[in-house]
């Protein structure tokens, strides 16, 4: 069992350091000369995005009740709103910064798209939190011990960064990475002992 639970601390951990590490080569400003680098991040970004989700999904392996299922769905959410954002604002407004540079339009206005993205992306990380939360007390109650709240609070930290600073460097990959760390450490709260108590 020892050996399971380091396994699944690794793996829940793999999608936030992935993030952090592509979003080290995300610009902070797009422009025509960011647009194509900015598109591309994004490109790399938008099969990333949900798995973190997915790794708040791991956590709850074979728990069962409503809160668990709540959880998930809520994971879920996370992955489809923050999909969503990435779509927007990732792919979407440099694709127009690129063709209006190359037709020699003005700027096109962009607020409009990153408004719409921001609100879904925040949305989602809400979501992530919220589902991070439930599988810490699922967790806490039929494993016990303090990690899985402990590592809920981490993760929180990073869903806050997350939540103002998306992957912008540094602190968005900051986010990230504490939430990977955050989530490693739910990971080592499955010790095997499980009560058997309604979720």
């Amino acid at each position: 069992m020892l050996r399971s639970r380091h396994a699944l601390a690794a793996l829940v951990a793999v999608p936030g350091l992935l993030l952090g590490l592509l979003g080290l080569a995300h610009p902070i400003f797009l422009e025509p000369e960011t647009a194509e680098r900015w598109r591309l991040a994004h490109l790399l970004l938008l099969p990333v995005f949900p798995l973190l989700g997915a790794s708040a999904w791991l956590l709850l392996l074979g728990e069962r009740g409503a809160l668990a299922w709540v959880s998930r769905g809520l994971a879920f959410a996370y992955a489809v709103l923050y999909g969503a954002l990435d779509s927007i604002a990732g792919i979407g407004a440099p694709q127009q910064v690129l063709r209006s540079d190359q037709r020699g339009d003005a700027r096109p206005p962009l607020e409009d798209l990153f408004e719409i993205g921001d609100q879904l992306g925040q949305l989602g990380v809400l979501a992530l939190a919220l589902s991070v939360l439930l599988a810490a007390f699922v967790l806490a109650r039929r494993h016990g011990g303090p990690l899985a709240p402990i590592g809920a609070v981490v993760v929180l930290v990073g869903c806050y960064l997350f939540y103002r600073h998306h992957v912008f460097p540094p602190r968005g990959v900051a986010g990230v990475w504490v939430i990977a760390a955050g989530l490693a450490v739910m990971a080592l709260a499955r010790t095997g002992r499980k009560v058997d108590t309604p979720a």
